[in-house]
């Protein structure tokens, strides 16, 4: 009687396991049916006055677009221009002496999907943020500064990669 419900215990498992067959669990963001879309993206414009930012911003959104499975060229019918149009750095906490000791940089960007005749997609301006300490050492705070900036465009290109998906599938895929 056991030998049957150990059986048992061990078809059921083995049934169970083969239904989870290519699945597997991760932390990745995917864009649904990316593969093969081809699209341009020139580097975002910058209307602040922190340099390189739209560089910045830009690189890492083609960074995760090729992660995503888009194909990335410099002329495509499908044309992803972005604007970095704010960034704010605003004082979060004080030390002891009253000098600032947290910092947040906030950037704000807009984006625009286009096939060279229509608009095919907008995104409302995305606003992302990273905080960062502040000490006494002006090149430590702006290393600090610039890595919070990382952190802010890699959010931003998470956020473009899950809301560009559905714009982009089944326009601009490989011919």
């Amino acid at each position: 009687m056991w030998w049957s419900r150990r059986r048992a215990a061990g078809v059921l498992l083995l049934v169970s396991l083969a239904g989870c067959a290519g699945y597997s669990w991760t932390d990745e963001l995917r864009a649904p049916d990316a593969s093969g879309t081809r699209v341009a993206l020139p580097a975002f414009a910058n209307e602040t006055l922190e340099p390189n930012l739209g560089a910045l911003m830009s690189g890492l959104a083609r960074t995760r677009l090729l992660e995503g499975g888009y194909i990335v060229v410099p002329d495509a019918a499908l044309r992803l221009a972005g604007r970095v149009t704010n960034i704010s750095d605003e004082v979060l906490a004080f030390d002891q002496t009253g000098r600032a000791s947290h910092r947040r940089v906030a950037v704000t960007v807009q984006f625009t999907l286009t096939d060279g005749v229509e608009v095919r997609w907008e995104r409302r301006p995305v606003v992302v943020s990273a905080e960062y300490p502040v000490t006494e050492d002006a090149t430590a705070n702006r290393d600090a500064k610039d890595r919070a900036l990382e952190e802010a465009a890699v959010q931003l290109a998470d956020v473009l990669i899950v809301d560009l998906g559905p714009a982009a599938a089944g326009i601009g895929g490989v011919p």
